[in-house]
């Protein structure tokens, strides 16, 4: 494994013919395995040249799935920018959450009213 690599670097990879992910912080080049991988170039492109961590976690990938990752590590997120990667993660999670506060306080205020009005 190589050194660090910057967010700014991470995001100049985000193609078909140039696709880099970052999963755990890690760095990952799997331009080579595009054309392998089961779930199609579409997944990989979703999360070229950003974290893919949740993606990654969400799909239940298999141990052999995370040992032939590791063939493709080209280095470790930079501190800073896991720290930036962090605090943004964390205000999708609060943004998300206001919007679904959101969404149900409509719903019943709608429903509040519908029944004042139709008596």
């Amino acid at each position: 494994m190589e050194g660090f690599v910057s967010l700014k670097e991470l995001q100049k990879h985000a193609a078909e013919g140039d696709l880099w992910i970052s999963i755990d912080e890690k760095v990952y080049d799997v331009t080579k395995y595009v054309s392998q991988h089961p779930g199609g170039v579409d997944t990989l492109l979703g999360v070229a040249g950003k974290d893919g961590t949740d993606d990654f976690n969400s799909v239940g990938h298999s141990d052999m799935a995370k040992e032939e990752l590791k063939k493709y590590c080209v280095g470790r997120l930079s501190p800073e920018d896991v720290k930036i990667l962090k605090a943004s993660s964390e205000t999708s999670t609060t943004s998300a959450f206001s919007l679904e506060l959101i969404a149900v306080t409509s719903s019943i205020v709608a429903i509040i009213i519908y029944f004042l009005f139709s008596s």
